[in-house]
């Protein structure tokens, strides 16, 4: 090639090089700098770091702000990308927990209809949670009281548990044979921050429980739920919240899973 054609050629490259605004983009280093410089600049020398930085980027978003959407986001546009399969295990978590924390019909059916197979026992347990879920507003939950006790029951000895009471009406036209009550100890933000689960009722599901817990309770039946327990979260006391939610059920007419 000549020396007349070499010099504007490299001319031309210096130029575009120049132009390139990737500099820039990896200043601001944002998923919408880079975004916008790959629609812009796709065959641009740089465009494999771009996209690179901004699949970091996208993931670190969906850890960071725990959002469907923000999984949504980085599995649509890097399917098959280097954190692919950490966020799908990610999001399929994030899912049950939600579920998990809002106890809705809705949200297990959400569950079980994205990951009707991702998890044998995990399947059968959203489904009997949904079960639980459906027939809750039939659970009718008194006040709930606690009080500090000692967990040998000795009238001398520390005061090193807790004892929480509600009264709970079967407020549903079914005779429970199971029904499991779970206690979520809240933060101060809100969020759950520990549980314990004992059951009002537990006819022959080999937990170990008083002879009358083994009793079904029929509609419109009222019975003091207690639970002792020494399992709280650090800093628990008398003014902390706390929730008690139903999350199994077991009715006379059906069989034991």
């Amino acid at each position: 090639m000549s020396r007349t054609l070499i010099v504007p050629l490299l001319a031309l490259v210096l130029a575009a090089s120049a132009c390139d605004t990737f500099p820039q983009v990896r200043q601001q280093d944002t998923i919408e700098a880079y975004e916008k410089y790959l629609a812009e600049h796709p065959d641009s020398n740089y465009a494999a770091e771009a996209k690179g930085r901004l699949e970091t980027l996208m993931y670190e978003k969906a850890k960071t702000d725990q959002t469907l959407e923000a999984y949504d986001a980085y599995m649509k546009r890097f399917p098959n990308g280097m954190f692919a399969e950490k966020a799908r295990n990610e999001r399929e978590k994030f899912l049950w927990e939600w579920a998990d924390e809002t106890h809705t019909v809705e949200g297990w059916d959400r569950y079980l209809s994205e990951y009707p197979q991702h998890d044998a026992k995990k399947v059968r347990e959203a489904r009997r949670r949904k079960m639980a879920a459906e027939y809750a507003p039939n659970v009718k939950i008194g006040e709930i009281t606690r009080e500090k006790v000692n967990l040998a029951e000795d009238p001398e000895g520390p005061l090193n548990g807790w004892l929480f009471k509600a009264d709970i009406t079967n407020g549903g036209d079914q005779t429970l044979t199971y029904l499991q009550m779970t206690i979520h100890f809240l933060g101060e933000d809100g969020k759950r921050a520990g549980e314990e689960k004992w059951p009002l009722v537990s006819s022959n599901y080999g937990i170990p429980v008083p002879e009358e817990k083994k009793v079904p309770v029929k509609p419109g039946e009222t019975r003091t739920w207690d639970l002792m327990t020494g399992s709280v979260p650090e800093g628990f006391d008398e003014n902390s919240k706390v929730r008690l939610v139903a999350t199994g059920v077991t009715f006379e007419e059906a069989s034991p899973n």
